[in-house]
C-alpha cells in the first residue's frame, strides 16, 4: 500500500423530528479521526448549516481508489468525527464516519430538543455519541461487542448516503 491520497466530498444534513424538519444555523465541525480510540484530531472545516439544514460540501483526504481493489486488510476510506451543536439541542458527534475517494456522499444527523433527554438511551455527558463505522476494534468503548456498535444508542440513525461520483 502506498501512502497517496485523493478527495472524498461530504456535505452534512442536519434535522430534526426523525430528519423531517430541517434546522438552519447548526455549527457543524469535522475533525480527524484521530488515534485508535477515535478521539478526535485537528480541526479540518467548522461549517454552518443553510436553510436546507445542510453545510457545504467540503473536500476531505481519502485513500486512492486504485488501493481500494486490492485484496487484504486494506482500509479503503478514510474516517473522520463530526460535531454538531445547536442551541436548546443535544450536541451529537459522529465518530468515525467513512469518506471514499471520488465519492459525494450526504451523512444525516438528526438532532434532539433537549427538553426529551428522559427518553434517551445512550445521552451520556449530555451528549449523543454514534458509532458510525460499526466492527473496527478502534470502535469499542467500553467493551461493546464490536457488532452492537452500530446506532448503539437506539435513537438516531447513523450512516453515509452515497449522492453521487465526482
Amino acid at each position: 500500500m502506498n501512502n497517496d491520497t485523493e478527495k472524498g466530498y461530504l456535505k452534512i444534513s442536519v434535522t430534526e423530528a426523525g430528519g423531517t424538519i430541517p434546522i438552519k444555523g447548526a455549527l457543524v465541525v469535522i475533525t480527524e479521526y484521530g488515534d485508535d480510540d477515535g478521539e478526535s484530531g485537528n480541526v479540518l472545516y467548522s461549517l454552518t448549516t443553510d436553510d436546507g439544514g445542510y453545510t457545504p460540501t467540503v473536500a476531505l483526504d481519502a485513500p486512492v481508489k486504485s488501493e481500494s481493489m486490492m485484496p487484504g486488510a486494506y482500509q479503503p476510506y478514510a474516517l473522520y468525527n463530526i460535531n454538531v451543536v445547536f442551541d436548546r439541542y443535544y450536541p451529537v458527534e459522529s465518530v468515525g464516519v467513512p469518506v471514499f475517494a471520488g465519492v459525494t456522499s450526504i451523512q444525516p444527523i438528526n438532532l434532539l430538543p433537549l427538553s426529551e433527554k428522559a427518553f434517551i438511551a445512550g445521552a451520556d455527558n449530555g451528549r449523543i455519541m454514534i458509532y458510525e463505522t460499526p466492527g473496527m476494534n478502534a470502535l469499542s468503548p467500553d467493551g461493546v461487542v464490536r457488532d452492537e456498535i452500530g446506532n448503539r444508542n437506539g435513537t438516531v440513525s447513523g450512516g453515509v448516503i452515497q449522492e453521487g461520483r465526482q
